[in-house]
């Protein structure tokens, strides 16, 4: 089998945050669990009167990957419909570039959405591809 680039990003909106770095700490607990993501950091940014925390690591996978970043923030808007913004940059191999972004899916879906799911309340989480992200008239 091959191997293709198959990023993904998964979005959430959790019930309530009213503290920014407390979500974080609670979402870099939960992604520590993850065998898979190395080195992660938890950084706090702030610019314009917005708060926000990032998460900064790697994905460590045999087929192969680049970074992984996470950004917590608390308000949700029409440009920005979620709390939580996680960008997954890795490889997987497949029979072709849908077999192995469907395993990239199902790989965050078994393994990093529950132990958010344990860790934080939870409104809504999807896992999506590029194309199915939210992409707002900047008109």
């Amino acid at each position: 089998m091959a191997i293709f680039r198959a990023d993904h990003y998964l979005i959430a909106e959790f019930e309530n945050v009213d503290d920014v770095k407390g979500t974080g700490e609670k979402i870099l607990e939960a992604l520590n669990e993850v065998s898979e993501l190395k080195d992660l950091a938890i950084v706090s940014k702030r610019l314009e009167g917005k708060q926000w925390v990032e998460i900064l690591g790697r994905i460590d996978v045999p087929e192969g990957s680049k970074a992984f970043w996470a950004m917590v923030k608390k308000e949700v808007t029409d440009r920005e419909p979620y709390n939580l913004f996680v960008r997954l940059d890795r490889n997987a191999e497949g029979t072709d570039i849908e077999d192995a972004r469907a395993a990239v899916k199902k790989w965050a879906e078994d393994t990093i959405v529950p132990r958010i799911q344990d860790k934080t309340k939870v409104k809504t989480i999807k896992v999506l591809q590029a194309i199915e992200l939210y992409m707002p008239d900047l008109k």
